[in-house]
């Protein structure tokens, strides 16, 4: 198995254990901040999954690992709209927990 492959997939196998806890906070808590996290964690199994179509060569006209290419912007658009719902998320949350006494 080539390395590129490998680390996708782990990469996979991580971002979807974190979607699995975040959906279950989401459930638990039901919070603007847990859907927040939720959907940010959604991005980045995206991320994570257009690592592992790059290792794969799957798609290959999307130019995935070319600068400039639709495929590097997928992964970047993901990864930046992940990380800014997660944030956002974990504000939201840390702005509840003050407010309650």
């Amino acid at each position: 198995m080539n390395l590129a492959v490998l680390k996708g997939v782990l990469a996979l196998l991580a971002t979807s254990a974190l979607l699995a806890g975040s959906a279950i906070l989401y459930k638990r808590h039901g919070t603007v901040g847990s859907a927040l996290r939720l959907l940010g964690v959604a991005w980045f199994v995206v991320v994570a999954v257009a690592h592992v179509f790059e290792a794969l060569v799957i798609l290959p006209a999307l130019g995935w690992g070319q600068s400039r290419s639709i495929g590097h912007y997928i992964d970047l658009g993901a990864a930046v709209v992940g990380v800014t719902l997660v944030s956002a998320g974990l504000l939201f949350e840390y702005v509840r927990r003050a407010r309650q006494p």
